[in-house]
């Protein structure tokens, strides 16, 4: 999953300098909505991406006798959390550079 997430991010990217940089026609309207889509799905796949990460090193962190020592529970969770920032980060930069471009794009009404 975080190589998926990964190629949607970097998707995101480029269909958001394609839509800044496309010619007003047709194909930009067309472009917007991949991109839509691509930031969708990046955010989409990055919490499938932190929830395995998560279940994978949770087994390390919270053992069998976890439930008597609930502060490894606590650390698991920060751990995800800090782990969804550290993804989320470069996803908000995306997300925000795509509703820049789109933005620039639209039209002026008089």
């Amino acid at each position: 999953m975080p190589a998926l997430f990964a190629t949607f991010l970097l998707t995101s990217l480029a269909l958001a300098g394609a839509v800044a940089f496309s010619s007003p026609t047709a194909t930009r309207r067309w472009l917007k909505w991949l991109l839509l889509l691509s930031l969708i799905v990046a955010w989409v796949t990055l919490g499938f991406a932190v929830k395995d990460i998560v279940l994978r090193t949770s087994t390390t962190l919270v053992t069998p006798g976890g439930a008597r020592r609930p502060h490894l529970i606590e650390q698991a969770a920060r751990e995800g959390m800090m782990l969804f920032a550290s993804l989320g980060g470069p996803a908000l930069l995306a997300t925000v550079l795509g509703w820049l471009a789109v933005r620039a794009t639209r039209r002026k009404r008089d």
